[in-house]
């Protein structure tokens, strides 16, 4: 299995080019007409994207729900409601999907 602090660092790094690229968005529209977005790499990300879910078993893609869903309370709940666990951490991520979803 990926060691967590690979896996931490690299959605760490994932979310820091996700911010880049909306401030250069952004930056865009205020030269433009309002229709520019930017994405840099996108077949790069998804690519990493499916190393880092295979790295880690993880089934249920967590990891890309992460990414683009999970903001602003990163919270996942058991289907019955009585669990909750804040994901809202790379390393509570990892932990959550080497201990709640590989059974």
């Amino acid at each position: 299995m990926l060691s967590k602090k690979t896996f931490c660092e690299a959605l760490r790094k994932i979310q820091a080019q996700r911010k880049r690229d909306a401030q250069f968005s952004e930056a865009l529209n205020l030269v433009g007409d309002g229709h520019f977005v930017f994405e840099g790499g996108p077949q790069l990300l998804s690519a990493l994207l499916n190393v880092l879910e295979e790295a880690v078993n993880d089934k249920y893609d967590y990891i890309s729900w992460w990414i683009y869903d999970a903001a602003p309370d990163y919270e996942v709940w058991t289907e019955d409601e009585k669990t909750k666990w804040c994901l809202k951490e790379p390393e509570a991520l990892y932990d959550f999907i080497r201990d709640e979803c590989q059974g």
